[in-house]
Parts: C-alpha cells; structure tokens; sequence
C-alpha cells in the first residue's frame, strides 16, 4: 500500500491491524524489510498489529530530492498513519528513525503511546556516520537525505514515555546511556552488539516488548 505526502511523493506502508498496533520507522540506508522482517521484529509482535513505513528514498517507496529533514519526514509518517486509519500507536525506532519518531511525538502529541529509541544516543547525527551506515548496508545515492539529517539531535524533553537501547559496541550511539540518565528515562544495553547488528538482538526486542507492554499492565 503507498500513502502519498504532502509534495506526492509515495510512501509504502504495511499494516496488519491489531490490538496495540507498534509503528516500526527504520534507519538510515535500510528499510522496512531489512530493519524489521528480517531481523524478527514482525514476527516477535505477533498479533498486537504493526505498521511498517519506508521513509522516503528507501525501499519501496518514491526516490525523492528533498523533503528529508526530520520534521518533514515525521509529517510523512503521520500522513502514513492517517492513511492506515491509526489514530494511536506505540513506536519502535531504530537510528535515524529515532529522530523522525521523535519529531513525530512532538508534531502528534497524544497520537504516540510509548516510544522505543534503539541505536541513537543525544549527540548530533553526524554526516560521516551516515556515510559509513550507507557503505556497510550498501546503499545508494541519499546524499540529500545526508545533508538534511546531518546535524539533527533529540531536543527538549521526552515527548512520550521512552527508552533508550544500544549496543555495548555502537559508536554511533555511545552516549546512549548518558543521554537516558539525562533525560531520565530507561536504558538497555544490548552485549557484543554494533550499530549494525544491534537492532536483531532478542535482548532488545524483548526489553521493547516489555516496555511497552508496561502501561497495559498497569491499568
């Protein structure tokens, strides 16, 4: 299914309704498949519904030239979640899909539930980093989306109920934990795992699913 944004570019989206749906926003030079199915995100949310987006530029949905500073590429998530009729969801995160899911809950206070920040720290994004993700995922082009990122950081306030997840060797996101404590929210390290390969850990995924199943059980 494609949901169109406010300049017409597509954007694929796949929703399996449920009962506590969970918005999945990938990272930088992946997608959807690569970042969610793949690694057994789809399958560890089982029956509680989900709905994957490809940011503009990535997987399936419009190569683009612009429109890929954060705020812009929250309104194409948020024009996703109308399309798919979601008024509510939780939200899993991973890199730059942290700033966008970020940016998201401030451009949609009470549309986002609980949100799940994984391979992200509070630095700023910075472009060599992007460089370097795009190389090991093999990605193409997305200079554009480079200089409009490049940059960015999480500002303010959490902006819903968040936590925080790393790997124990993530570079990109070394000061996660700092960053957590600052904010006063949650943190999980994931052991022996990189920016790359942090995202596949059972630690993380059950640690998410915990969290935010947390609210649910205490009502």
């Amino acid at each position: 299914m494609f949901a169109t944004a406010a300049d017409g570019t597509k954007l694929f989206h796949d929703h399996r309704p449920g009962p506590r749906p969970v918005l999945l926003i990938h990272g930088f030079a992946s997608d959807s498949a690569r970042t969610w199915a793949a690694t057994g995100w789809v399958r560890a949310l089982g029956e509680r519904g989900h709905l994957l987006v490809d940011l503009r530029g990535h997987g399936h949905s419009d190569r683009a030239a612009s429109g890929f500073a954060p705020t812009e590429q929250a309104r194409d998530v948020l024009a996703v979640l109308d399309a798919a009729g979601m008024s509510t969801v939780d939200v899993v995160t991973y890199s730059m899909g942290g700033v966008i899911g970020w940016e998201l809950a401030r451009l949609a206070p009470g549309r986002i539930r609980r949100m799940v920040l994984g391979g992200i720290g509070g630095r700023p994004v910075e472009g060599d980093d992007l460089r370097r993700v795009r190389d090991g995922l093999a990605g193409e082009g997305l200079d554009a989306c480079i200089e409009a990122v490049s940059g960015s950081r999480l500002t303010g306030e959490a902006p819903c109920p968040v936590l925080l997840a790393a790997g124990e060797a993530d570079e990109i996101a070394a000061d996660a934990p700092e960053f957590a404590a600052a904010l006063g929210v949650p943190f999980v390290p994931v052991p022996r795992r990189n920016h790359l390969t942090a995202v596949s850990s059972r630690i993380f995924k059950q640690a998410a699913l915990d969290f935010l199943d947390a609210a649910r059980a205490a009502k």
